[in-house]
């Protein structure tokens, strides 16, 4: 038996074992999922030394000292906070007194066209600067102000009870539902609950308000009556939101519970714009840069998009126009008994005629699976808010009890598990221009009001004027709807050409991190891509409006050049 073989023998060996899997076009959008190269393991060192196959090098964390990238701010910018990541090895409690030495600089901003800008998400968080930390010094310790000492201990207290109290991957669900926390919460499990359209679960929102103002209400009316059940409710919101680290969502919910809640107290009549405008400028005035966050963008989208259009949508579901009459007298029968599913569809598509442009244009996604997964959501989520609530609550006086309540709140949880893997009628779109996105908003507005406008019987003076102006247009244009037509038609058919014509030979490098990426636009529009790479290439594709690969080259088969969770050519 021979110990050793030849390489040629080797290959003559492999190219009778390989079988060839052929070649496959489909579209990029379509090519979601789909993976080039997954990772193979082996079970034995090969070879037994130490060697880097990647075009850089690796080292063990704990071997590296504490030298960890830290987030700081900058000498000028002495009023914002201080985010330190260090290795566990150095205990730091919150209200420290610290002294670091390191290196600072400035936050990179996007090096890819349209990509994700680092330095601009930091300027949301206050942080202006990083540091590579050389040093850490502990110089004081309780230095922090005691109120916020106090809620930072509530909150690891409440922290620590859920993670006794609850099996380990519920608790770090019912951290993100009931606290906003999700740091320990995978990334596989993220991508399953953005995949399903429920992400908004794991941010403390509006729901998490209404429901901390019916408990407290609930529970103090009786005995202290009316106004200080509220003034206590507006106190439990601002404990609230200090626990919960002042994050947007929670800021503007609690901000407009309060105003609510006070508005009774002096005998005023609540006004939801009016509440949105003051917590928007609270806001704000304690970051303008709150203004670009996508939580920014999302709470207060998807509360303007229920207040403006959630009546509209209702009454055009209710509406609906039947002609056959048995039919129809089905679907009467069904709105007067299912008058909650009516309500939550409409409530889910009115939000998502809001945020549907913000979540294309910063996560290229788009989908109708919200439909479904927001109305079965709707019937567990209430109860686990609650139960949350009063499981805290029971876990601080005894964890045996609160233990046994945890049980039966984690029978929901599982439906929320099974919930996050329905992922169905999901879209990867093209990054649209801000004028289009502009354009959007104002088709929608106009929509929206002129439906009020037609389906109110009795209008203002300013109404019927536009009711008769719209009335006489359409009668006087009617002789030109089909020369119109005709002119739409060629203005498509032309500027869909004008896009066709040869452009010059263009090539871009993509930044993926480790590993070269390059992609060419030959003048006849034939995609070409050079090597790939971790989850960048297909937000910088869909950005550049490129839909299709033509042709894919690869270098080499390291991860850094072969790696994608994306698409499949």
């Amino acid at each position: 038996m021979k110990s050793f073989i030849s390489l040629e023998e080797a290959i003559d060996i492999l190219d009778a074992n390989v079988k060839a899997i052929g070649t496959e076009e489909v579209e990029l959008i379509k090519a979601t999922g789909r993976i080039i190269s997954e990772d193979i393991y082996s079970k034995i060192d090969n070879p037994p030394f130490n060697k880097s196959a990647m075009d850089g090098y690796a080292i063990i964390a704990e071997d590296s000292n504490g030298c960890n990238e830290i987030k700081v701010i900058n000498k000028k910018y002495k009023n914002t906070k201080l985010y330190i990541n260090v290795s566990k090895k150095k205990q730091l409690k919150y209200g420290d007194k610290i002294t670091i030495y390191g290196e600072f600089k400035e936050p990179a901003q996007a090096r890819n066209y349209k990509g994700f800008n680092y330095k601009q998400y930091l300027k949301t968080l206050k942080i202006y600067g990083t540091v590579k930390i050389e040093k850490i010094e502990i110089i004081a310790e309780n230095q922090a102000n005691t109120l916020m000492q106090i809620s930072n201990k509530i909150f690891l207290k409440i922290k620590e009870n859920i993670k006794i109290t609850y099996s380990e991957k519920m608790s770090k669900i019912i951290l993100g539902i009931m606290l906003g926390d999700t740091t320990e919460i995978d990334e596989n499990t993220k991508e399953e609950f953005a995949n399903s359209n429920i992400s908004h679960v794991l941010a403390v929102s509006g729901l998490h308000i209404s429901y901390i103002i019916l408990m407290a209400t609930t529970a103090t009316q009786k005995m202290l009556g009316k106004k200080l059940s509220k003034i206590i409710s507006s106190l439990v919101l601002v404990a609230y939101m200090i626990i919960t680290g002042f994050s947007i969502s929670v800021v503007r919910a609690s901000i407009m519970g309060i105003l609510t809640c006070m508005a009774f107290v002096l005998y005023r009549k609540s006004n939801t714009l009016n509440n949105i405008a003051i917590s928007t400028m609270i806001i704000l005035i304690n970051n303008p840069y709150s203004l670009i966050s996508t939580s920014f963008l999302l709470t207060y989208g998807g509360t303007i998009g229920i207040i403006y259009f959630q009546k509209i949508v209702e009454k055009i579901i209710k509406n609906i126009k039947i002609k056959n009459r048995r039919w129809k007298y089905v679907y009467l029968k069904i709105q007067r008994k299912c008058e909650k599913i009516i309500s939550t569809i409409s409530v889910s598509i009115s939000a998502q005629i809001v945020i549907a442009p913000v979540m294309i244009l910063y996560f290229n996604t788009a989908g109708l699976g919200f439909l479904i997964t927001n109305l079965l959501l709707s019937y567990i989520i209430g109860p686990i808010v609650i139960g949350g609530f009063i499981q805290i609550l029971i876990s601080m006086v005894s964890i045996q009890a609160g233990m046994a309540f945890a049980k039966v709140i984690e029978i929901p949880l599982y439906g929320i598990i099974l919930i996050s893997k329905i992922n169905i009628a999901n879209f990867k779109i093209v990054t649209p221009e801000i004028y289009q996105v502009i354009l959007y908003y104002l088709i929608v507005s106009i929509a929206g009001y002129l439906y009020k406008v037609f389906s109110t019987i009795n209008c203002n003076i300013t109404q019927g004027r536009i009711k008769n102006t719209l009335y006489l247009l359409r009668y006087k244009l009617r002789p030109y709807f089909k020369k119109f037509k005709i002119i739409l038609i060629i203005l498509v058919i032309l500027f869909n050409s004008i896009n066709r014509i040869p452009d010059n030979l263009k090539i871009y490098f993509i930044d993926v991190g480790q590993g070269d990426s390059t992609l060419i636009i030959t003048p006849n529009r034939k995609n070409i891509l050079i090597d790939g790479g971790p989850n960048t290439i297909l937000p910088y594709l869909l950005d550049r409006k490129i839909k299709k690969i033509d042709y894919m080259i690869i270098s080499h088969f390291d991860q850094d050049h072969v790696r994608t969770d994306y698409y499949m050519f």
